[in-house]
Order: structure tokens, then sequence, then C-alpha cells
């Protein structure tokens, strides 16, 4: 009996000793070291991700919401705060105002995907129930961040519509945004909002 229990105390301990010379060979594996780096550069922040914290801070706006492409604006103003989350990844959008008379809050965020290599942004408000989501590029030359998307309409039968959207940089005390949609009755494509940001120091 104790010949057979050394037996399988031997056993056991050769079997823990494989397992953990297996296991420190896999830092040196090749397939694991090429795994490591495509997953660090997909992680790693670089210089899309340094222009959205360049927008990060406090912020004061002025609103207009148009219903269609020749009636009259509706103006609001508001505050918004952006910070950068996740170790420098995305940018995070609260805001709180008024839109059409009512209180307005939303919350957004924005990335930039190392893979697609495009910057990718959510928006939810309690304007609705939906979240929108859009992809886009930034324009150097323009210092302008476009994206466009999809959105719930309650009020089209296919129950959803079209945006476009631009963030334009002015300089790092000033930017813009503006929204484009389509029409409910034309399908035409009209400004639907523009938002004056001036930081708040």
């Amino acid at each position: 009996m104790k010949k057979n229990l050394f037996l399988l105390i031997m056993t056991v301990a050769m079997s823990v000793t494989a397992v953990a010379a297996d296991t420190a060979k896999i830092p040196n594996d090749p397939k694991h070291q090429e795994m490591m780096k495509a997953w660090t550069a997909y992680a790693t922040p670089g210089a899309p991700h340094k222009i959205l914290a360049d927008m990060a801070g406090n912020w004061k706006y002025t609103s207009k919401w148009w219903e269609s492409a020749d009636g009259k604006p509706q103006e609001s103003k508001g505050t918004s705060s952006m910070k950068m989350i996740l170790g420098g990844r995305f940018l995070q959008h609260d805001t709180k105002g008024l839109a059409m008379g009512m209180p307005f809050e939303g919350m957004g965020l924005v990335g930039y995907d190392n893979i697609k290599n495009k910057y990718e942004t959510i928006w939810l408000d309690n304007m609705g129930t939906g979240v929108m989501h859009g992809t886009g590029d930034f324009d150097a030359a323009t210092k302008t961040l476009t994206d466009s998307g999809e959105f719930s309409c309650p009020m089209k039968k296919e129950r959803k519509s079209t945006y476009r959207g631009e963030w334009k940089v002015i300089d790092k005390n000033n930017m813009t945004y503006t929204m484009h949609g389509p029409g409910m009755t034309d399908n035409k494509e009209f400004k639907m909002m523009e938002m004056t940001y001036k930081r708040v120091k």
C-alpha cells in the first residue's frame, strides 16, 4: 500500500512539473508573442485618441433645432462635460440643458477603433429610448470629425432614420457640432441641429 501511495505521489508531482514547464514555454511561443503584439496594438491609444483628448473639459453651449428645412429654429442653452475614460481610449460626453422647450439630458461616447481605422460614436438621451450609433473619420485639414449612422424614428414607417454629424474644432476653446438628416415629407437632407461650444475656464 505504501508503494502504491508513493507511486501516486510521484505521478502527480511529475504531472505538475510537466504542466509548469509547458506554461513557462508560452511567453516564448511565436504564436503567443504574435497574438500579444496584435492585441497590444489594438488596445494602445494613439494619435486619433489624442484628438479626442483635446476635446475634454467643461463647456457651455447654445443650440438651434429645426423641425424642417424652412422652419424657424428653436434656441436653447446648456452645459457639457467631456472626459477621457478607460485609460484614454474613449471620450465620455455628458450634457444638460433644454431642447424644444423641455429639459434635456444626454450622454455620448466616442472612440477610435484601431482595427477598423474608424471613429465610432454612441449617443443616448431622454428624448427617446433608442441608441444612436455612427462611424466616421477625422479630416486634419479642416479639423472636422464627421460621422454618419442611424437612429430610431417614431414618425417614419420604417421606424429608423439616418443622420450625418460634424464636430468642427475651431481652436482649443471653441467648437461646433451640426447634425443633418432627411426631412419627414420629402426625405431631403437638411440641417436639424447646430450647437456652438465655448470652453469654461
